[in-house]
């Protein structure tokens, strides 16, 4: 529902732009009929679909909602789609780099991935989680050290 309503507002706000006549929005969010066209226009055009998108990657409660929303995130990850939509769009590869570098326990699990690909030394991997740590951010050591078979067990961080 509340996808739904940040649509309709964002959809109802491009639309009417451009419009000279004064328009309440309420009135238009309400009914159905006027809200079903102001979302087809949007998704039925490239460019205002575009401009869309990039107001939803700019604003923090609606990425928090896509982040939140798992059959989103299947889709775009399943499909390869995420990695086409970040090749096309560097600043929303920038954008999202950003959020998980700051999140500790994301940045943990990127790093045991790359340690177990061989793509990262494991005393690679200590010195990361050591300068993480300085830097004040928490991981989740626990499920580092489980899945790394207690790598941290003989004191080294």
């Amino acid at each position: 529902m509340k996808k739904i309503l940040l649509f309709s507002f964002a959809a109802t706000a491009l639309f009417w732009i451009g419009c000279s006549q004064p328009t309440n929005v309420d009135s238009i969010l309400e009914n159905a009929e006027s809200k079903d066209q102001v979302f087809a226009a949007i998704l039925e055009d490239h460019e205002l679909m575009t401009e869309f998108m990039d107001k939803m990657i700019s604003n923090e409660h609606a990425v928090m909602m896509m982040k939140g929303n798992q059959k989103m995130m299947d889709m775009m990850a399943n499909e390869g789609n995420m990695m086409q939509m970040m090749k096309d769009r560097p600043e929303m590869m920038h954008q999202m780099m950003s959020g998980m570098m700051k999140d500790g326990n994301m940045m943990g699990h990127m790093m045991q991935m790359m340690q177990q690909e061989g793509m990262m030394s494991e005393e690679c991997m200590q010195s990361c989680m050591q300068m993480m740590k300085d830097k004040g951010m928490s991981m989740d050591m626990q499920m580092m050290e489980g899945e790394s078979g207690d790598a941290h067990a003989d004191g080294h961080h």
